[in-house]
């Protein structure tokens, strides 16, 4: 095109800054970003399992990933082989959801128009705030909790009301009640609660509902509870109920997630999600998960049988106790140590191969959690534990 420059954008327009635009003005000026975006922190993600092991110098199959609350055992065979057989990965999945939804609600107890699927709960609790806080509202939570509330909220600018947690980690009900608004579009709390495993108590629930605000319940650990919410309050019409397979199925890497609405709400998010959001080999793993679901929770029960055998001989160390928990993990104090002896331990730990969660938080700076190993891993976790003691001088 001899001679002739690229042509001007319409004034208002933004260009992509990875092209080159020599001879424009403002050639070199990104997009404008809002501005509370370019201080966000980020949600703080955990690290894969390949470079963990390139970090500690060992081999993967070494490494004890005990840091993001995963399934131990992976996915079963079953779920495995339906996603290998699976054919038409060319064709778009269904939008509506039609079969998953219905699959997904027989599992949970409830009718398909109150379900919504998603690319794992952390969608659909996004997709709910969308669609549930408009401007000049707001959201309450608990912490020290799932990072995901705050994240979310931050992202999109709206103030969220936080109420710590007691000593046990259970919810100051009078509290949350008192910081409920008429602004409070919605409350949000984890049961059992990440990370310390503390379970809703059904009285505390009932006390929220009767408050009239939407409680959104996340049962991302729900299948290690035993117990859930839509049981005992399933037809209350402001209850939210968020679950996934990313722990008691171990689709984690899949992004697979559901929701229990109030059918008004369920079908505004399923025009405002994004159409194809739940991919074909999720929606397939899902559909065998419930298939395999016997198998599934047996496995589950194994876990919180693995889970009280580790808080017995945590606790037994003398320098580490576990807070009780209803999930697959335990929240760990570390007794007897410095203000910082949860990071101390947890890079002790990790120079061995092992790794564990710290948050750093004032509340939990002691403190780290501890997933479920599988129970042929134990007793290399207790030896690890003790040389990490003893090198700190806890032991």
């Amino acid at each position: 095109m001899g001679g002739r420059g690229r042509p001007r954008l319409p004034q208002g327009d933004v260009a992509c800054v990875a092209c080159d635009h020599e001879g424009m003005s403002g050639e070199s000026d990104p997009p404008r970003v809002r501005p509370h975006l370019t201080a966000l922190p980020g949600y703080e993600p955990v690290t894969p399992v390949d470079q963990l092991a390139a970090r500690a110098g060992v081999d993967v199959t070494d490494v004890l990933k005990l840091d993001a609350n995963e399934n131990p055992f992976g996915a079963s065979d079953a779920v495995q082989r339906a996603v290998a057989e699976c054919r038409g990965w060319s064709v778009y999945p269904d939008p509506l959801q039609l079969d998953l939804r219905a699959a997904l609600a027989g599992y949970a107890g409830v009718t398909p128009e109150r379900v919504v699927a998603g690319a794992g709960s952390d969608e659909l609790i996004e997709l709910t705030v969308r669609a549930l806080v408009g401007p000049g509202q707001r959201v309450v939570s608990c912490p020290p909790t799932f990072g995901m509330y705050r994240f979310l909220c931050d992202v999109a600018a709206i103030p969220l009301d936080e109420v710590e947690r007691g000593a046990d980690f259970g919810i100051d009900v009078e509290a949350v009640l008192a910081a409920i608004r008429p602004e409070t579009a919605l409350v949000i709390l984890a049961s059992p609660n990440n990370p310390s495993g503390t379970p809703l108590r059904d009285d505390a629930l009932a006390a929220l509902l009767g408050s009239g605000a939407t409680i959104a319940v996340d049962e991302a650990y729900g299948e290690y509870a035993g117990t859930s919410a839509l049981e005992r309050f399933g037809d209350h019409p402001r209850l939210i109920v968020f679950r996934t397979f990313s722990k008691w199925a171990g689709l984690a890497g899949l992004r697979a997630g559901y929701g229990v609405f109030h059918p008004d709400l369920a079908s505004v998010l399923l025009r405002i999600k994004q159409p194809y959001n739940v991919n074909l080999a999720a929606e397939v793993a899902m559909r065998a998960a419930i298939d395999a679901k016997d198998e599934l929770l047996a496995q589950a029960a194994q876990v919180v049988e693995e889970r009280g055998a580790l808080a017995r001989d945590i606790g037994a160390l003398g320098w580490l106790t576990p807070y009780p928990s209803s999930a697959n993990f335990l929240l760990c104090a570390v007794e007897g140590g410095s203000p910082d002896a949860g990071a101390r331990l947890h890079a002790a730990l990790a120079e061995r191969g092992v790794f564990v969660r710290y948050f750093g938080t004032p509340r939990l700076r002691d403190c780290v959690r501890i997933s479920c190993p599988r129970p042929d891993q134990h007793e290399a976790l207790m030896t690890h534990l003790r040389a990490a003691g003893a090198g700190l001088g806890l032991a």
